[in-house]
């Protein structure tokens, strides 16, 4: 199994739990966090080409930028 299915593994069982009520809001949202988290070490890990980075950077440049105002909003 590759970590990139590990990942997967993950995020499926999240879903599943949340589906069925065992975790609230919170608890999903840390649990997505945390995923996320391991991803981002992952991808960093990665032998990737630098056309293949390109690609990736405007989706990341999206998220980060969101993900920072909105924690700013939150007065983080």
């Amino acid at each position: 199994m590759t970590r990139a299915d590990d990942r997967l593994t993950e995020l499926e069982h999240l879903k599943e739990l949340r589906k069925q009520g065992q975790l609230d809001t919170l608890a999903y949202y840390k649990g997505l966090l945390k995923l996320a988290a391991d991803l981002v070490q992952n991808l960093r890990d990665e032998d990737i080409s630098e056309e293949e980075a390109k690609r990736q950077i405007p989706l990341v440049l999206v998220f980060l930028e969101e993900q920072i105002a909105k924690f700013k909003g939150r007065g983080g």
